[in-house]
């Protein structure tokens, strides 16, 4: 049989783990819920981006078949690829361009 004074000391050390325990638990949930939460912002930015991008690109398709007539598949093309700058320099650009030629010139 276990002395009353060990088995008192092996409750308090078997305590203090599982405190050990549960609060590492605890820390490591707020943890995921903090990362979670980060992510579930930055998917929303990515998307309103997406977004942006999608809408300065019909904005520009509809201004150049305007301006231009229907568009040869390489004109769409190059604005499904552009990114978010090249968009907005096109977009000031097709007021002064003469041609699909002189707006996408590299």
């Amino acid at each position: 049989m276990l002395d009353t004074s060990l088995l008192h000391h092996l409750q308090r050390l078997v305590a203090e783990v599982n405190l050990d325990l549960i609060n590492s638990l605890v820390e490591d949930k707020d943890m995921l819920a903090e990362n979670l939460e980060n992510l579930v912002k930055k998917e929303r930015l990515e998307g309103r981006q997406e977004g942006r991008q999608e809408e300065a690109q019909r904005i520009l398709l509809k201004q150049l078949g305007l301006k231009f007539g229907e568009l040869p598949v390489w004109a769409e093309q190059r604005l499904e690829q552009a990114m978010p700058a090249q968009l907005e320099e096109w977009s000031a650009a097709i007021l002064t361009a003469n041609s699909l030629d002189e707006l996408f010139k590299d």
